[in-house]
């Protein structure tokens, strides 16, 4: 999500490109707090460097930083934050810009306000950064300093480099492009193998303690690295791939969904993840039909979860995709809901079923006090709409109490349920353990 930008800004041509030929400064701000960013546009509302104006930008997450760096790799400065959709998202965005995108003149400052989760002793050895600094000492006046020592810092980098080194560097965009490739190729051979795995983690009623839904989590191991549904979202961009995916678990779903029943068990549904974007695909209704037909599925036993990304285009077919879905008896489950830009006539008009809080409201909110206002808005939103409100995160009894004093439906996280192989349900289930396995003591 970005701010201000210049409607007649061009990126910058070459990386030595001097000062002069610049109109603006990007800085990008990746934080899943609203104030801080507040705070920190009103600080530099008017600040300039060389006499050109600093345009600040917003992230709320990594993702968002990702798609924004990607298509601005002329920004000169990230103030990031650690803790966000992950305990350690900032640092795994650091490795993917130095890594991946190869982006070594980007001057990156970490700001902090959980150090515990990243002491500086740690992070500042083995990560590329910048800077470190705890949001307790981001003062006005040491904030500007920061942003235009930081700017001053990249602008030397790029007027150093010489114009015959630029030329001997391959693009960014087409290592990128041939290393997306190389992974897509490989995941498509891992669906083909069916050699991709399933997590399952409960969600639970908070008033009664008992299942709710059982939400499937995809992982895929690659080399040494294992990709979780959020990485996978994120690095698999070929349409009709992520169609396959959406096909390989519907299918998964499906079967796990019609055994899990077969047991005699209380009713609960099952969560899915939505890989396709293009809203209003056809195809997608097609597969979740089929699916559904083949194995005698209960149709109110499905749920199908959704990104915001989908109101990106035409808000008028979001909600005709999710009236169609709805129609079939499934039900819709709206992704990451508190953060991002997201207003209430869109939401009034979208209307899903479910809304999952982002973990950055939900996490410690019972030690945060702005955590805990935005949280309480949140429910009190979703429910004046008549939705069923899920907190996806919770890690603390502290904080499950504060969602069940506050009325919030369901909760999700390690304190409630940890994720277990998706072939150990059944096994837990017959034997009896789900409750001394799967939820703590709710009453």
């Amino acid at each position: 999500m970005t701010h201000s930008t210049s409607p007649g800004a061009a990126p910058e041509a070459m990386p030595q490109e001097p000062p002069h030929a610049r109109d603006r400064w990007l800085v990008l701000l990746v934080d899943d707090e609203p104030e801080i960013h507040e705070i920190t546009r009103l600080v530099l509302s008017d600040t300039t460097f060389s006499g050109i104006p600093v345009e600040l930008h917003s992230a709320y997450s990594a993702l968002e930083a990702r798609s924004f760096l990607e298509a601005h790799p002329d920004t000169a400065l990230m103030l990031l934050d650690v803790v966000m959709e992950t305990d350690d998202a900032g640092l795994r965005l650091v490795t993917y810009v130095r890594e991946h995108l190869g982006n070594t003149d980007l001057q990156i400052v970490l700001r902090t306000g959980q150090p515990g989760m990243a002491p500086e002793r740690e992070v500042i050895p083995q990560y590329d950064i910048n800077g470190y600094f705890l949001k307790t000492e981001m003062v006005a006046q040491k904030l500007q300093s920061i942003v235009i020592s930081s700017i001053r810092a990249y602008n030397h980098i790029r007027t150093l480099r010489p114009r015959d080194l630029v030329a001997r560097i391959p693009h960014a965009g087409l290592s990128r492009g041939v290393q997306r490739r190389a992974l897509e190729e490989d995941f498509a051979r891992a669906l083909e193998d069916d050699a991709l795995h399933l997590l399952a983690q409960p969600q639970v009623h908070l008033e009664s303690g008992s299942i709710a839904a059982i939400e499937l989590l995809p992982n895929w191991r690659r080399k040494e690295a294992i990709l979780g549904p959020a990485q996978l979202a994120d690095e698999i961009r070929d349409p009709d791939l992520r169609l396959q995916f959406d096909d390989w678990l519907l299918r998964k779903g499906c079967a796990w969904l019609q055994s899990w029943h077969a047991l005699g068990v209380p009713r609960f549904r099952v969560s899915l993840p939505t890989f396709t974007e293009s809203v209003g695909d056809s195809r997608i209704l097609s597969l979740v039909e089929r699916h559904l037909s083949q194995l005698s599925v209960p149709r109110d036993a499905l749920d199908l979860t959704v990104p915001q990304t989908i109101l990106r285009g035409n808000v008028a077919r979001a909600r005709e995709f999710v009236a169609l879905l709805q129609s079939l008896g499934i039900s819709i489950t709206l992704l990451d809901f508190g953060i991002g830009h997201l207003s209430l006539p869109e939401l009034q008009g979208l209307l899903p079923d479910r809304v999952k809080i982002h973990q950055s409201f939900v996490r410690h909110v019972a030690q945060d006090r702005g955590r805990s206002s935005i949280a309480r808005s949140i429910i009190a939103l979703a429910h004046t709409l008549g939705l069923t409100v899920i907190a996806d995160g919770v890690v603390s009894e502290e904080d499950l109490q504060f969602f069940k004093w506050e009325g919030c439906d369901i909760g999700q996280g390690d304190m409630l349920a940890r994720p277990m192989a998706v072939s150990d349900v059944a096994s837990a289930i017959r034997l009896g353990t789900v409750p001394s396995l799967w939820k703590s003591d709710l009453h």
